[in-house]
């Protein structure tokens, strides 16, 4: 009998842990995935096109009532998701270059970049912050909680935005510029867009992602870096976007490898945007000892990172542009 009331207790404990566990799951915040818009092989290539562009600049509107939200995990993920939605859509506005008049296409580009800049300073505080949590996981459990709060104090602050920001106010200006950029798409001359123009204008930028990766890898190349990050980004978001004219499988897995290219060299640098606060200041943490044992931690995460890095890049990119054109545009494999 005491067995099984000790059986019956702790599946009692069991299952209050369970449910504990659920209600833990159930107040956490839920968004909807939000999947890149592809064109539709049916109809007209140019209008496919535009109806992807549009469905890009929608998502980033439909976020705009999120970015207004007084929930700050909401207002996270609207910053996430516009700036997502607004590289996909100038990814994809670039492949009318040659199709549409190039002032239209440059004023469109204009209006996502100056769009994204505005919310860069939120994604920097937010990613930081995460950032400096990953690297305090190499203290102790006794200390790791009083560092990360100094470290978070004395940090964050470099990237955050004021108090008093008025994020009604920016989401309404964000949504007038994303409805002039609804109404340039609109109003865009896409017939002459085709499919060896898009295989084109893949293909160069696979060439400029090559070059760019040929260029010594380490912290000192910033730009370098930089530059294979910013073109594998547009390529994988590129394929993504025509996966449904070609060979769906190939292309996809192609922009994902780009995808953990693009990953493992954005996590490089955010840790580089720690290291160089942490170093600047250093003065203000209590230990001496907690500021170098973070740098020494940052220092060789990102030397892996970047090996990691440097290994995939060069076996995605080992394929040559004339194969990845007839890829796109004929579906078979150099």
């Amino acid at each position: 009998m005491q067995a099984e009331n000790g059986k019956s207790s702790a599946n009692a404990r069991t299952d209050g842990e369970s449910a504990a566990g659920g209600a833990a799951k159930t107040a956490a915040p839920r968004f909807p995935r939000i999947s890149p818009a592809r064109i539709q092989p049916a109809g007209e290539l140019g209008e496919a096109l535009r109806a992807a562009l549009l469905a890009e600049i929608d998502v980033a509107l439909r976020e705009c009532d999120g970015l207004a939200s007084w929930e700050q995990p909401r207002r996270r993920r609207a910053v996430h998701e516009i700036r997502r939605a607004l590289k996909r859509f100038r990814s994809g506005a670039s492949l009318c270059k040659g199709a549409v008049d190039a002032v239209e296409v440059r004023a469109v580009q204009e209006e996502v970049r100056g769009t994204a800049e505005r919310l860069s300073a939120t994604r920097d505080r937010d990613v930081l912050i995460e950032t400096i949590a990953g690297v305090c996981e190499v203290f102790p459990p006794t200390s790791r909680r009083s560092v990360q709060a100094i470290a978070v104090a004395v940090l964050a602050p470099e990237k955050a935005t004021t108090a008093s920001a008025d994020w009604q106010q920016a989401a309404a200006i964000l949504r007038s510029q994303l409805e002039g950029m609804r109404t340039r798409m609109l109003a865009a001359d896409l017939r002459a867009v085709g499919p060896d123009g898009i295989a084109d204008a893949i293909a160069r930028r696979w060439r400029r992602a090559r070059r760019s990766a040929a260029v010594p890898w380490n912290a000192e190349h910033l730009d370098s870096l930089h530059e294979v990050r910013k073109e594998c980004q547009r390529i994988a978001a590129q394929l993504v976007l025509i996966s449904r004219l070609g060979p769906r499988r190939k292309l996809e897995t192609l922009a994902a490898d780009l995808g953990s290219v693009v990953s493992k060299i954005g996590e490089d640098r955010d840790l580089g945007l720690l290291e160089g606060l942490l170093t600047e200041r250093r003065a203000e943490f209590p230990d001496p000892r907690q500021v170098a044992e973070m740098l020494r931690q940052v220092h060789e995460r990102r030397q892996r990172l970047l090996r990691s890095a440097y290994r995939r890049a060069t076996k995605v990119l080992d394929h040559k542009a004339g194969s990845i054109r007839k890829l796109i545009s004929t579906g078979r494999a150099g």
